[in-house]
């Protein structure tokens, strides 16, 4: 997906920011830049997004009425094996750290840093007033496009769900598995994309289609198959 991006601009029904969830299977195919998995951006004040680093760590960030941001100790260097990460954001929460939280194959990581921010306060990554939309795969006009492969791309908007409705640990082999047909409520303004192609249709029935910039690529290489590469 370098260099390739998927974009939607909300409707007019506009989520609080408050609760939503965000899954995603990701195969990086290179190191050591910004890479976005999902921006949300309005101006160099009100923006949000969810990105690997130019360290390699998961991170965060939201800067609406109280900046939001959690970046991980975890490091993600591993190019031939697919991760899954899921975003649980509830802000109405009356503790803090059940506020954001990132999974990494079922696992909660350790964190750098934490933000948890004020109670009740707006995540912009789940905000609707925004001036380019959701990107896959970028955030705004600078050139940090994910590298790699994305699959199952599920955005919840209004409920924050655990890890666990997105996938399970195989009882024989240990290993976090695909829930290809999770039991969620997307909300109004949720989708799901990148099922079992490179459809730019969303398939949660909300019909929240995006379009395309850039060339995309369909691959065999999917989370519930792994093929070698060279």
């Amino acid at each position: 997906m370098a260099s390739t991006f998927l974009q939607r601009t909300h409707g007019n029904s506009s989520p609080s920011g408050r609760k939503g969830t965000i899954s995603v299977w990701v195969k990086r195919a290179s190191l050591g830049s910004n890479q976005y998995i999902l921006g949300n951006y309005n101006n160099g004040s009100n923006y949000g997004y969810l990105k690997f680093d130019q360290n390699d760590n998961l991170t965060h960030y939201s800067n609406w009425d109280t900046d939001l941001q959690l970046v991980t100790n975890m490091k993600f260097r591993d190019l031939s094996g697919w991760y899954h990460i899921v975003l649980s954001v509830d802000t109405t929460q009356s503790t803090a750290s059940d506020r954001l939280k990132l999974y990494v194959n079922g696992v909660e990581p350790s964190y750098s840093t934490t933000n948890y921010g004020n109670q009740n306060t707006t995540n912009y990554l789940f905000q609707a007033s925004a001036t380019n939309g959701h990107r896959i795969g970028h955030q705004d006009t600078t050139s940090h496009y994910f590298d790699g492969c994305m699959s199952h791309f599920h955005f919840v908007d209004g409920t924050a769900y655990p890890a666990s409705t997105f996938g399970s640990t195989d009882s024989t082999t240990g290993e976090w598995k695909i829930n290809t047909s999770p039991s969620v409520t997307y909300g109004s303004q949720g989708y799901f994309m990148l099922k079992n192609d490179n459809s730019l249709s969303d398939d949660s029935g909300n019909g929240n289609n995006f379009t395309l910039s850039g060339t995309l690529t369909k691959t065999e290489d999917c989370p519930s198959n792994v093929f070698c590469t060279m």
